[in-house]
């Protein structure tokens, strides 16, 4: 079977056609459903329909997890940051990290365009980062309410997704704020594509952590110290990888 290519200038690109123009994230979306029925419905959506089909997703695939018991016995809230390669399991993995308590995804808010899903990515956990003041303290107020009810909130700090890349990509510590902020526990998540049986790829997905906040440390030392740590530890997973079921080919200005 020929492999998919993709073509690339910078590791930063997207590679994936993407045309839907996103929608405006302000002071009038509701992060949290305040509404009796929007959270009956959030709830039945979550747990009666996409965990259920989540589940047997990850079983048909055969998606192995490794080290699920060093997030399963956190009590407090948590960040997990991982890396974005696999546009079913990324969405799907999350829940399986820890069954009983729905993870909440920082997104981009183009997701809320996506094909049939898109209106109903709030109802599935999804925290669309926001456009403007007022929105973002709000976006802050619903991850500090989640962290509150021990939820954990996921984070994808390459951006883009590059279907099965089996590198890290680069990114900076803008987005390890949050922990240092909330004084939560930090895990990371890495996705491996490995030769399995008969030459044909096998998901593993590796869970590291966690990574506390040093009170030694500002702030901004500990951003970038947790950086490091997360950065550090999934190239070393990322190593794993032997099995590459799409090719990048760098373009050179």
């Amino acid at each position: 079977m020929k492999k998919k290519v993709y073509f690339y200038h910078t590791l930063y690109d997207e590679v994936l056609p993407n045309n839907r123009t996103p929608p405006k994230i302000d002071a009038h979306y509701r992060y949290i459903p305040r509404n009796i029925f929007a959270k009956l419905w959030s709830w039945f959506y979550y747990r009666i329909i996409i965990f259920p089909i989540g589940w047997f997703y990850c079983k048909f695939k055969g998606i192995k997890y490794v080290g699920l018991d060093k997030i399963r016995k956190c009590k407090t809230g948590y960040f997990v940051y991982a890396n974005h390669t696999n546009q079913y399991s990324d969405v799907f993995s999350p829940s399986m990290l820890t069954p009983t308590r729905k993870p909440y995804l920082i997104v981009n808010p183009q997701n809320l365009n996506l094909p049939m899903l898109g209106a109903s990515t709030k109802y599935l956990g999804a925290l669309p980062l926001p456009d403007d003041l007022t929105a973002h303290k709000n976006f802050l107020g619903a991850i500090e309410h989640r962290l509150g009810q021990k939820h954990g909130i996921i984070i994808y700090p390459e951006a883009r997704l590059w279907p099965y890349y089996t590198g890290i990509r680069p990114y900076d510590d803008g987005a390890f704020r949050y922990p240092v902020k909330y004084n939560v526990p930090t895990f990371c998540v890495t996705t491996t594509y490995q030769i399995g049986k008969n030459g044909k790829c096998k998901i593993i997905v590796y869970v590291d952590g966690p990574y506390n906040i040093d009170s030694s440390l500002s702030a901004k030392q500990n951003q970038a110290n947790l950086c490091l740590q997360v950065k550090n530890t999934m190239q070393d997973r990322a190593r794993k990888s032997d099995f590459k079921r799409r090719d990048y080919i760098h373009i050179k200005e």
